[in-house]
Parts: C-alpha cells; structure tokens; sequence
C-alpha cells in the first residue's frame, strides 16, 4: 500500500509540475528572444549562431536542458532551476555586447 501512495503522490507532483513553465525552458525562450534583438545589429545570421533559426537555437536550447536535467539527482534539480532563473533575472540587464561575448564569442 505505501509503494501505491507514493506513486500517487509522484504522478500527482508530475501532473503539477507540468502546469508550471519550467524556468530552464524559460530561459532558452528568452535568450533566443534577446540574440534574435541583437542579431542584426551583429550582422549574424542564424546559422552563425549554430541554429536554422530562432526557434532552431531555442529547441537546442531546451533539448541541452532535458540533456542535463535528466542527468541530475531529483534534489539537485531545484538548485539547477534557481540557476535559471537567476539568469533570468541578470539577462534583462545584459548588454547586447555581453551577450555576443557570451554565445558568439566563446
């Protein structure tokens, strides 16, 4: 009977979790968002960036983060999503320069 409740309680908190974005997956959206705005001012095209386009690179984004995510012990995989959005948070603020620095020149 225990092995059926927390299976219970496991789909319940995976049915949850899904109703919420995940900060990770956020922030590739983001990120695509903002080299797309910087991009042409660059004069680089998409493929420069590694991707077909914005939604390409925002995909391979997400992709690298499943990649990783599922690589993580469950306790560590809020301290990965707190990273998000912490880089959520410093990318309102980033520079078009900070970010070439970040993704074009590495």
């Amino acid at each position: 009977m225990r092995g059926g409740r927390a299976l219970a309680r496991l789909l319940v908190a995976g049915g949850l979790s899904g109703c919420l974005a995940d900060p990770c997956n956020t922030l590739c959206l983001d990120v695509a968002l903002r080299l797309d705005d910087c991009r042409d001012a660059w004069g680089l095209a998409w493929e420069d960036l590694g991707a077909p386009s914005r939604a390409g690179w925002r995909t391979d984004c997400q992709a690298a983060w499943d990649d990783t995510r599922a690589g993580l012990e469950a306790r560590q995989v809020p301290g990965a999503e707190a990273t998000c959005e912490d880089a959520s948070a410093t990318l309102e603020d980033a520079t078009c320069d900070e970010l070439r620095a970040l993704y074009v020149e590495p």
